[in-house]
């Protein structure tokens, strides 16, 4: 089904839309190819208990997720593009960036964000993606290689991003670009990183941001949600909770920062039009979904999808899984205009 075509909503007030897996739209169990991957991260959330943390020096622990991190994947794009690597200066140094320019001139500009719980990851892993959004989407894709704690700890990994944001509005044209209509756009840590641009941009008086795209974004990170909207999440937003605040942030407190937790900010009507993409069986699902709702509920014009049958990271599979491949046919579908 295309992302145009007509989807199951679901019952709350904003309507999210059903993307159906292989069994169909109701959901209620992963489908079969699903079972190996998250399998996997059960592994990774057993690593963050806070028994084995306090047992397990936090660089380890860290080592261990960062091998598990990232899937086969493929390259969608069947357009020509060139890539580029460049280094752009940032708050500490140059923040490597690689660039896919589909052909033509006067594109929009994305800047794309990559998951890993703030602690792993790498444009690698996202290349795929990001090369698949410039070719459908018809955009140029900036895929940044921020910093990463504990080596670096918030906002390092931020100030990268925000400062390619900066960068790309001044020279965007240079890319061949128009820097008046940029996007951000990210996977969970990296969906974190693209709204709160869209915060510190209003804030500073940045970039104006045309669109924000968050896949299974993780927007609270104090622990705030579980104790307004109860144990959806279970047990892994409490451990991954505890994680972050000893290798993320200094300081436990500052988790509960906005520019950390964007699910805290008081005003959020100033954003640009968001998409939300949300998994059935991604623990961040129920947080990324009232994110969204917020943001309808402020005037934002906002819209969300949930795709049955899958988990957290599904994307990492770009081109393996058909309901990846969906994935980025929705993405392109709402930057290029062609979505309602």
């Amino acid at each position: 089904m295309k992302g145009s075509e007509a989807a199951p909503r679901d019952s709350s007030p904003l309507g999210i839309e059903i993307r159906p897996g292989p069994l169909g739209a109701e959901g209620g169990q992963p489908f079969p190819e699903a079972h190996e991957e998250m399998a996997r991260m059960e592994k990774g959330r057993r690593i963050m208990r806070p028994s084995l943390m306090r047992l397990v020096p936090n660089a380890l622990i860290v080592k261990l997720m960062r091998r598990m991190m990232g899937s086969p994947n493929k390259d969608i794009a069947k357009g020509r593009m060139a890539t580029r690597h460049m280094a752009i200066p940032g708050p500490d140094g140059d923040v490597p960036v690689r660039i896919y320019t589909p052909e033509g001139e006067g594109l929009p500009i994305l800047l794309y964000f990559h998951g890993g719980g703030w602690v792993g990851g790498t444009v690698d892993v996202v290349e795929n993606i990001a090369r698949g959004i410039a070719d459908l989407a018809r955009h140029i894709v900036i895929n940044v290689d921020y910093r990463l704690a504990p080596e670096h700890k918030f906002p390092a990994g931020l100030e990268d991003c925000y400062a390619v944001l900066e960068w790309a509005a001044e020279h965007g044209r240079e890319l061949g670009g128009d820097p008046m209509r940029i996007a951000v756009a990210g996977d969970s840590a990296g969906g974190n990183f693209a709204t709160v641009c869209c915060l510190l941009a209003k804030e500073r008086g940045g970039p104006a941001i045309s669109h924000q795209v968050l896949i299974y974004p993780g927007v609270d990170m104090s622990g705030r949600f579980l104790e307004e909207h109860g144990p959806q999440e279970g047990a892994q937003g409490v451990e991954l909770q505890g994680f972050l605040e000893s290798v993320y942030v200094e300081r436990p407190e500052l988790l509960e920062d906005p520019r950390c937790s964007p699910w805290l900010a008081r005003d959020v009507s100033f954003m640009p039009p968001a998409l939300v993409m949300t998994a059935e069986y991604c623990f961040l699902r129920d947080q990324g979904e009232a994110y969204a709702m917020k943001l309808a509920a402020a005037g934002v014009p906002t819209r969300a999808i949930r795709y049955n049958g899958l988990n957290h990271a599904f994307l990492d599979k770009v081109g393996v899984w058909s309901y990846a491949d969906q994935c980025i046919e929705d993405i392109a579908s709402v930057l290029s205009g062609r979505s309602r």
